[in-house]
């Protein structure tokens, strides 16, 4: 009987030690999980220009630029009047001085009026539209072609950095201007919020540029 009990103990004793090891090493053989991935967390998506943004054209916008290549080169213009989506223009030269119209309309924005000599501060707006020239047009976004007349308009570049004697503006929009009958080129820049910086004609005798050097832009300080 002694034997027997002193057998079944050493039996029990064997199998906690059995366990231990067991429990033992299945700690130390288990692979400690990873925290799940967290992702970074995404970026906003970049809101799509309009017409708006890129030339506000607001009323009592100036620009000053100044000019190389040509004795009228440089130029001033100014806002005078809008309504609505109807803006009347000012551009002023050394040699003259001429009104525009333009109209923003199904997402481009066009000269519809132009008139030169024309001296006063008239508002002209209920003017008749004599022509259609899409100057800009959405979407705003590199590949973007259209054209106009005679006139090939394409989107070049979105993020172009361009140096005036204004100072330097990140983000410019580049269009360029093909046109066969004329046999010149031309590529013109302008920056959200402020419109305008710089415009050049390019061709094989000369080359013409206005660069933005002052500007009172309600849109952009």
């Amino acid at each position: 009987m002694f034997k027997n009990k002193m057998l079944i103990f050493i039996l029990i004793i064997c199998l906690f030690i059995t366990l231990s090891l067991g429990c033992s090493r299945g700690e130390k053989g288990k692979v400690d999980e990873k925290p799940p991935e967290t992702k970074p967390p995404e970026e906003p998506a970049k809101k799509e220009l309009t017409i708006q943004d890129v030339y506000p054209l607001n009323q009592g916008d100036y620009l000053k630029f100044a000019g190389s290549g040509n004795e009228y080169a440089a130029f001033e213009q100014k806002v005078l009047f809008r309504e609505g989506d109807r803006i009347q223009l000012q551009s002023a030269t050394g040699g003259t001085v001429m009104a525009f119209i333009y109209e923003i309309k199904d997402g481009q924005l066009m000269v519809v009026y132009s008139q030169e000599e024309f001296y006063e501060e008239e508002n002209i707006l209920n003017r008749e539209n004599e022509m259609s020239e899409v100057i800009l047009k959405e979407p705003i976004e590199a590949g973007n072609t259209w054209e106009s007349g005679e006139k090939q308009y394409t989107i070049e570049a979105i993020d172009a950095v361009i140096t005036t004697p204004a100072g330097e503006f990140k983000d410019c929009i580049q269009i360029s201007v093909a046109t066969d009958e004329y046999n010149y080129r031309s590529n013109v820049f302008y920056k959200p919020g402020l419109g305008l910086i710089k415009q050049e004609y390019i061709s094989d005798d000369y080359q013409v540029v206005a660069e933005l050097e002052q500007y009172n832009v309600k849109t952009f300080r």
